[in-house]
This record gives C-alpha cells, sequence and structure tokens, in this order.
C-alpha cells in the first residue's frame, strides 16, 4: 500500500513538469517566431510572402479576407520518393490490410498501388508507370 501512495504523489507532479515544458516551448516558438503571437501581426502582414489575400466568394461581399501563412517545416524538409519499391502482389496481400487505403494508378497495362499510410510521411512519389513519368501526390 505504501507503494501506492508513494505513485499517487509522483503522478500530479509530472503532469505539472509537462505541463511547465510545454508552456516554456511555446514562450521559445514565440519568441524565436514572432508572427506567431497576437502582438506582431501588423509587422506579419508587412511581408507579401507570409501574407495571402483571399477575396470572398460571394459577390455582395466587398471586403477582403486576409490569411495569415505559417510555415512549420523548411523548405523541402518532407523528401519525396525517387526510387519506389513495390512487393509483388501474393506479398502485398499479406503486408496489407484488405481495406487499406491507397492511390492506384494503370497506364499502358503497368499497374501500380502507392500506400497513403507511406505517403502520409513522404507525401510526393516521383515514378514511371507504363513509360510514362509521373507525380503522385497526397
Amino acid at each position: 500500500m505504501k507503494t501506492l501512495q508513494s505513485h499517487s504523489k509522483i503522478y500530479p507532479l509530472g503532469l505539472v513538469i509537462l505541463a511547465l515544458i510545454g508552456l516554456l516551448w511555446l514562450a521559445i516558438r514565440l519568441v524565436q517566431n514572432p508572427a506567431i503571437s497576437e502582438k506582431s501581426n501588423d509587422a506579419a502582414k508587412d511581408s507579401a510572402s507570409q501574407v495571402a489575400t483571399i477575396r470572398p466568394m460571394t459577390p455582395q461581399a466587398k471586403s477582403e479576407l486576409e490569411y495569415e501563412i505559417v510555415t512549420l517545416l523548411p523548405r523541402d524538409a518532407i523528401p519525396a520518393i525517387d526510387h519506389p519499391e513495390f512487393y509483388k502482389v501474393s506479398d502485398a496481400d499479406s503486408e496489407y490490410a484488405p481495406d487499406e487505403l491507397v492511390i492506384g494508378i494503370s497506364i499502358n497495362g503497368e499497374s501500380r498501388a502507392y500506400s497513403t499510410e507511406l505517403l502520409d510521411y513522404h507525401e510526393v512519389v516521383n515514378d514511371t508507370v507504363g513509360g510514362q513519368k509521373i507525380v503522385v501526390t497526397w
């Protein structure tokens, strides 16, 4: 019973430490990238590369809406797959679930299936199917 009591005291302390770490991380992010902060919206709007202006779709609307573009990853941070490798159909049947989502393509009698689960991490595949160069995006 003594062990359970000591764990019950440690658990809330761990949550407090995690919350403090999260607040520290947020403070560091706000200092490193002031465009995240509400106070620096005016400075962010001055930069054309950070602000996109979108006109409303309805003809009655006369004002423009502005949206800030926030960059989470640096350019080219997610590598494309340039030389994809594929399973044989018999191996793929045992490797993937029957209801798994794929992007399928068939060109000039050659067929490929690209797993959306894998594309969640890479987003782009450069490939040649049926003699045609293609790009698969997700």
